[in-house]
């Protein structure tokens, strides 16, 4: 009984990594075609790859890249939450 708990453990978190590093990416990437997007159309001067970089450095330190972690969090809540409800009410 223990060992089918770990398992589903173990594929939940492989399955929630999986879907965390994705969104990492993807949000990564939006930024950063953000960023080009605002130095190509705005009246920017100075070096362009500098300010990028220090785009994606704010955006590395910001609220959005530590939403990410909802991901591993909210689906945990819920699952015990039903959990709980299930077997205890």
């Amino acid at each position: 009984m223990i060992i089918g708990w770990i398992r589903l453990a173990f594929f939940t978190l492989v399955g929630l990594s999986l879907c965390y590093l994705l969104a990492s990416v993807y949000a990564r990437a939006l930024h950063r075609e953000k960023l080009e997007k605002d130095w190509r159309s705005g009246e920017l001067t100075g070096d362009r790859a500098a300010f990028i970089d220090r785009g994606m450095q704010a955006y590395e330190r910001g609220l959005k890249r530590r939403l990410l972690w909802l991901i591993y969090i909210v689906p945990m809540i819920v699952f015990n939450l039903i959990f709980f409800t299930v077997n205890w009410s």
